[in-house]
């Protein structure tokens, strides 16, 4: 069910644009390049400005807390490993090494890494596919370049986790366990960045099978996207424990209707002013589209409305994924690996509706995955 809907003043976040560039980097699903595109939030222009050969295809991407430093999974290797950056600016990407994620998930994949954004800067990765209970927890060097493996982890047999959020302090980090239809708490220690169970509950339903998170800074509430389900679930996060608990708070990502079967929902992320909560589904055909929408919250991170639910220009593929700008509540970023193209959406001066400002095409056969604004 859905919670009462509440008026919002939207005017307060579509103030004037000032004309400046922002750079984006994309990673890949199966070749080996990053690319880095800009965007001019003026003439709403989207271009393509730099093209890295690189040892792996990262099927996911994330900058470090002060951008200095890229960290992506090696999706294409032949065993799980992580792989890491020193960034000079958008387009000066330099490889430092890849760290292989040890552990008894030689026949897996790498699926999700993320970077903590307080000391001590630890980055956090997890595999997917055949055996996949594994996750690791890596060290970074002074320069916050990755250094070691300083403790792998397990959940559990039947594991393969998606997707991993940490709460605004970095105290708690959520796992997102898609196969095993499961949401993970672990606590995060302050000194070493290594973690500690806490605990795990059920998705909703059978087949729920949580796949990715976001934590509100207010650190009330935590977004899950259900990918067998294809809905947003609002958990409640208690305040003494850090474990999130489900309240019936639902929204579905895609028509009412549609055969969920037919579709596989992707990514949650918070917008600049953390007032609006973007989400994506994807179909499972090339000759149906995936969906987008966004969602109206309070202070504390409720969620107040839907504002709406639009067809994207494909299935997705594999991607769909979103990227909210870090300068504007107005754009976010949308990947595409069914054709391989970027797009900016930009939000209706309403509220009430969003649509593709810019577009560019990167048929290169393996992108786009995800997208992380450097600028």
């Amino acid at each position: 069910m859905r919670p009462p809907t509440s008026s919002f003043a939207f005017l307060s976040l579509l103030s004037a644009v000032n004309g400046e560039l922002h750079q984006l980097i994309v990673g890949t699903f199966g070749t080996e390049h990053l690319y880095t595109l800009e965007f001019d939030d003026s003439a709403l222009t989207l271009e393509l400005i730099g093209n890295l050969t690189t040892n792996a295809a990262s099927s996911w991407i994330a900058l470090s807390h002060d951008k200095k430093n890229l960290y992506g999974t090696s999706f294409t290797a032949s065993s799980p490993a992580f792989v890491s950056y020193t960034l000079g600016s958008a387009t000066d990407i330099i490889y430092n090494t890849t760290l292989a994620l040890g552990g008894n998930c030689s026949s897996s994949k790498a699926i999700f890494v993320a970077a903590a954004s307080k000391s001590p800067y630890a980055v956090y990765g997890t595999p997917f596919g055949a055996s996949a209970e594994c996750g690791s927890v890596m060290s970074v060097d002074e320069n916050g370049v990755l250094l070691e493996v300083i403790q792998n982890y397990t959940y559990q047999s039947t594991s393969g986790v998606h997707g991993m959020a940490m709460n605004a302090n970095n105290s708690f980090i959520y796992s997102a366990d898609d196969s095993a239809n499961t949401l993970w708490t672990h606590s995060v220690d302050s000194t070493t960045g290594e973690l500690t169970y806490v605990s795990s509950i059920a998705g909703p339903v059978a087949g729920a099978d949580p796949r990715h998170v976001a934590v509100h800074p207010e650190g009330q509430y935590l977004y899950v996207i259900l990918e067998g389900a294809n809905e947003l679930a609002q958990y409640s996060i208690d305040q003494a424990t850090g474990i999130p608990s489900f309240k019936n708070v639902t929204y579905s990502l895609i028509p009412s209707g549609a055969t969920s079967s037919s579709y596989w929902s992707d990514e949650v992320a918070l917008s600049f002013s953390n007032n609006y909560l973007w989400a994506t589904s994807r179909a499972r055909s090339s000759n149906s589209t995936g969906y987008i929408s966004a969602f109206s919250l309070g202070s504390d991170g409720s969620i107040e409305s839907q504002l709406f639910l639009n067809a994207t220009s494909s299935s997705g593929g594999t991607a769909n994924s979103v990227a909210p700008s870090p300068f504007s509540d107005q754009f976010v970023a949308l990947t595409d690996s069914s054709v391989g193209f970027v797009q900016i959406w930009q939000l209706g001066n309403d509220g009430a509706s969003a649509s593709v400002v810019a577009n560019v095409d990167i048929e290169d056969g393996g992108c786009c995955a995800n997208a992380v604004w450097y600028s």
